[in-house]
């Protein structure tokens, strides 16, 4: 990651909202996520419009850089997915627990 420490200012910013994005995945707050992840799609084109840092090949700045990205997008979908399942899981409950109801007071 020293290649990080060099990038222009529009990718660390990138990377920090990115990092940010997964914090807020851990912590539940998906509204920040899904606002976060707005902005990074228009700061994506941004950051490869401007390019390499002035000491990096282009290929290899990019290819590093859309890997880390790409890691911390995978950790939020699979946190994303794991909360999916758990809300499909409560509402699963939900629904037992009005069907049973219903079949002890027919009137609900």
């Amino acid at each position: 990651m020293p290649m990080f420490a060099r990038l222009p200012e529009n990718a660390q910013n990138l990377l920090a909202l990115s990092e940010g994005m997964l914090a807020s995945a851990k912590a539940d707050d998906w509204e920040a996520v899904i606002e976060a992840d707005a902005l990074r799609r228009s700061m994506i084109d941004q950051v490869i419009a401007e390019g390499a840092p002035n000491d990096a090949p282009p290929a290899e700045w990019m290819r590093e850089f859309l890997e880390e990205l790409q890691a911390i997008n995978d950790q939020v979908v699979k946190l994303g997915e794991e909360r999916k399942a758990e809300i499909r899981s409560d509402l699963g409950e939900i629904q037992t627990g009005s069907k049973a109801v219903k079949a002890y007071d027919p009137d609900r």
